[in-house]
């Protein structure tokens, strides 16, 4: 009978310290955490058949994978884990025939800002677009950081000298 005690706490604790992982705590900061290498469309535009691998390497950056079995494939893996919403996978891969860029595979993230970003961070901008919007209405120019309905600042002010330092 105590064993079938001890088995069942033993059991109990196991369960509850493996739910850590996936318990999330409200009002607990969470990091994103971007790995690997982010490719867009545009990167993918600038590559043309016969590019070396040196001006693919130029364009993409520094492959994540480089398998030493097929040594004419570069991989481009990335998973962006933000700290609030789902994480988000891409994979590209890079194909090479005679240290000569062929073709790659994959697809880049369609809207990855909206994949990525939080409904808190997405209603914050939300509202500096509608401010912005209401000044402009008022005829006022506005300047990111800078109160409304305060003149624009004109240029940066004076520069602080050291008293300790000769001027120059």
């Amino acid at each position: 009978m105590r064993h079938i005690t001890v088995f069942t706490l033993l059991l109990a604790g196991t369960l509850l310290l493996s739910a850590c992982e996936t318990l999330r705590f409200p009002g607990v900061y969470r990091i994103d955490i971007p790995q690997g290498n982010f490719v867009t469309e545009d990167m993918l535009a600038q590559l043309e058949p016969g590019m070396t691998p040196d001006q693919v390497r130029y364009v993409l950056g520094q492959p994540t994978l480089r398998d030493p079995f097929t040594p004419d494939t570069w991989f481009y893996p990335m998973v962006y884990q933000p700290g609030r919403g789902d994480t988000v996978r891409q994979r590209i891969v890079v194909h090479f025939e005679n240290e000569q860029y062929v073709r790659h595979e994959g697809a880049v993230i369609e809207d990855f800002r909206s994949k990525v970003t939080g409904q808190q961070d997405r209603d914050l901008e939300q509202q500096l677009r509608e401010q912005e919007r209401e000044a402009q209405q008022d005829g006022q120019q506005t300047v990111p950081g800078q109160p409304p309905g305060q003149p624009p600042a004109q240029g940066p002010g004076p520069i602080p000298t050291d008293p300790g330092v000769p001027p120059i």
